[in-house]
């Protein structure tokens, strides 16, 4: 296990970044709700450093436990170069790469709000330098086999993968620039040119008071950038040898579709004001809508595509699989439903302590 990598100092580098990942992504979605208060009488791996008087304080405690949904996702990306190695991984971490330079970015220039401590911005600048010096270790090992930038078309045959793809990736390009550009329109604090929460019609951050800082959904929306690019890698350069991007995609966003759906079926009136009731509920549904069509696109555009090749290489622990269907029809859904269990879990106890 874990010796798909043969360099030492890149698997020590990915390893470390990994971990960094592991602790914000466990953190983020077992422990969110008590994150946010910054641990006052409850338990949690990590805290804000919030004080009960900063902007931030019990603020976006939902976001930051569907960003840790994401961060699953790459996490696993991780271990799959660990497990598999670094041939022609190129479409997997520089993706991540310009992800998580977004991310240390968002955290590090912060506009006029003031962050209750430097933490998340150094771990992610760690994480970052970690992730980058492992891809240049893995030079050697031919992570950059079959590097491509150019673009000749849209290089996907089948119709209906590419709508799909296609669809999916105007998503994420639409969510990563809203979440980015105007997370503070979004939230209602200014006006913007794009749709606010829920079509909340008013100053959603001011009238709940659980709203999320501006900064927690610029966070999102750096976390969203690789699942765009991934998609967009697809298109761009065709399905062949696509296995691992693919799987990241139907990890990550497939958690991420599933804690939105399962936050819909548990909301609860009673945890938002009076005002945005209406308003949050909308979004929750929307959010669940348009995240589990991503996912079923990611999903079943995945199972078309095994006949252009996405599946060419792929090895599972370091080995061809001798079934060429083990992993679509019996790996994912398995680790799926543990995925589904583990995020459900999360709802019905309370593993910070709080109520």
């Amino acid at each position: 296990m874990f010796d798909g990598i043969k360099s030492m100092p890149a698997k020590v580098c990915l390893g470390l970044s990994s971990v960094i990942m592991l602790v914000y992504t466990v953190n983020f979605i077992f422990f969110a709700d008590c994150h946010v208060i910054n641990g006052t009488g409850c338990t949690s791996i990590l805290t804000s450093g919030a004080a009960e008087d900063h902007s931030s304080y019990d603020r976006g405690a939902g976001f930051l436990n569907v960003a840790g949904c994401l961060m699953l996702g790459l996490f696993m990306g991780n271990l799959l170069m660990l497990n598999e190695g670094a041939r022609a991984k190129w479409s997997l971490m520089i993706p991540g790469l310009i992800g998580f330079s977004v991310l240390t970015l968002v955290l590090a220039v912060t506009g006029d709000y003031e962050a209750p401590n430097n933490n998340p911005m150094i771990a992610a600048g760690i994480a970052t330098l970690l992730y980058g010096a492992a891809y240049y270790f893995m030079i050697e090992e031919g992570v950059n086999e079959g590097l491509d930038f150019g673009f000749n078309g849209i290089q996907v045959k089948d119709s209906v993968a590419t709508g799909l793809l296609l669809v999916a990736a105007l998503i994420g390009v639409f969510f990563a620039i809203n979440n980015l550009f105007f997370a503070e329109s979004y939230l209602g604090r200014t006006d913007g040119p794009l749709p606010t929460f829920g079509n909340y019609e008013g100053n959603y951050y001011a009238d709940e008071p659980t709203a999320p800082a501006p900064i927690i959904v610029k966070v999102l929306g750096a976390l969203i950038i690789p699942y765009t690019l991934f998609a967009v890698n697809i298109l761009r350069t065709g399905a062949s040898g696509k296995w691992p991007i693919m799987h990241v995609s139907m990890f990550g966003l497939g958690a991420f579709a599933i804690n939105n759906l399962f936050g819909t079926i548990f909301f609860a009136d009673s945890d938002w004001a009076a005002a945005t009731l209406d308003a949050t509920r909308a979004a929750f549904i929307q959010n669940t809508v348009i995240s589990l069509f991503v996912w079923f696109a990611v999903v079943y555009g995945y199972y078309r595509l095994r006949d252009e090749g996405a599946e060419d290489g792929m090895t599972i622990m370091g080995e061809p699989p001798e079934d060429k269907d083990f992993f679509m029809f019996k790996m994912y859904p398995m680790m799926m439903a543990v995925i589904a269990v583990v995020l459900l879990s999360t709802q019905l106890i309370s593993f910070s302590g709080l109520d």
